[in-house]
């Protein structure tokens, strides 16, 4: 459908109640039009005049100690990228918690605890 020139394209969006992780996001903006506006034209400056949705990953490169299968490869081994030492965070002085694994949480606990 096609508009005339100066009227406002209007559409519908609907957000599954399942993905609170962008329900969260949304609660949170003051004016989510122009957030949303805003982030369409990051992606055209990213990603140009494309679907988004079918864009390839491209996989980050592994913070911290390489996997087994990366120690055993015979290319040359690198060694992890120095810290900032201001940004990491200080090691535990309590030697129980360290043997424990580190608990897993989900983004959505994550986006959970900003808003508070």
């Amino acid at each position: 459908m096609a508009t005339q020139s100066g009227e406002p394209r209007k559409i519908r969006w609907t957000v599954p109640a399942v993905d609170t992780s962008v329900i969260a996001w949304l609660d949170a903006q003051t004016k989510p039009t122009q957030s949303l506006r805003w982030l369409v034209r990051e992606a055209i400056q990213h990603h140009g005049y494309t679907d988004v949705v079918y864009q390839p990953v491209e996989q980050l490169p592994h913070l911290g100690h390489p996997t087994q299968a990366e120690q055993s490869d015979d290319g040359p081994s690198s060694s992890p990228a120095p810290r900032d030492e201001e940004s990491a965070p200080a090691p535990a002085d309590d030697s129980e918690e360290s043997t424990q694994p580190a608990k897993q949480v989900s983004i959505d606990e994550i986006m959970s605890s900003t808003r508070r």
